[in-house]
């Protein structure tokens, strides 16, 4: 047992989604949330600076006490997870896009994946796609998309309006991917576009969920799970 708190970061609010998943799951944990504002948002930046705000991250976590990391962002992921596995004295869980329950309910449709800039350019992303590479799946790379939500997550207006522009002239796809954890936040605005423009079984899938759930196996197997009964607390910190 372990009564450390687990670290999540992300370049901004996008992780919260991470978050609220976690608390569900792990109600007995006590988290600590960094939201690296400063340097948000990580999907246009160049690999080697992704790398290096994403070890500041873990460090800080680390040093905070964290007993384990859960790199937020997928673009974080993409790019820093297998040298932050080597380097960290802490297991780190990390957010892939989630194609694999896409393909497994979406196969036979035509589906969109959204995701950053420096995502998409991963040799690991190439290589998640080719795996799944005989279902119909266009890859749309958004370039501001994550900062824009960052700036108008109190705008219902604005989320609505970019929603319907990234969408619009695709009303008859079958699934879509959340490749970032900013786009999280339009899930209810994709939803309510789908359902009036009639296609409301449209299924939508992100990793927040999977990586909370992945958080509970680790915890459980390096025996780090909280011996608490009470609930856990979140701590945020900002840079």
């Amino acid at each position: 047992m372990n009564d450390n708190p687990v670290g999540i970061f992300d370049s901004g609010i996008g992780g919260i989604s991470v978050l609220s998943e976690c608390r569900k799951i792990l109600p007995h944990e006590n988290f600590i949330y960094l939201a690296d504002f400063s340097h948000a948002p990580y999907g246009n930046k160049s690999a080697e600076e992704i790398l290096s705000l994403a070890l500041n991250c873990t460090e800080a976590l680390i040093k905070n006490g964290a007993k384990a990391v859960v790199a937020a962002c997928n673009t974080a992921t993409s790019v820093a997870a297998e040298t932050l596995r080597q380097t960290l004295g802490v297991p780190l869980i990390g957010l892939e896009p989630a194609i694999k329950p896409l393909y497994g309910q979406c196969k036979e449709k035509e589906s969109v994946l959204l995701c950053t800039v420096a995502t998409s350019r991963q040799k690991k992303f190439g290589n998640l796609l080719k795996e799944y590479g005989d279902m119909d799946l266009t890859v749309m790379p958004q370039e501001n998309l994550a900062e824009y939500i960052e700036q108008n997550i109190g705008d219902g207006e604005a989320l609505k309006n970019i929603t319907e522009e990234i969408f619009r002239g695709k009303e008859h796809i079958g699934g879509i991917v959340l490749g970032c954890t900013h786009y999280v936040f339009l899930k209810p605005y994709i939803k309510k576009f789908f359902r009036d423009s009639g296609n409301g079984d449209v299924k939508i899938f992100d990793g927040t969920f999977g990586a909370a759930k992945h958080l509970k196996y680790v915890l459980e197997q390096n025996d780090l799970s909280s011996g608490r009964s009470s609930g856990g607390t979140v701590e945020f910190i900002t840079t």
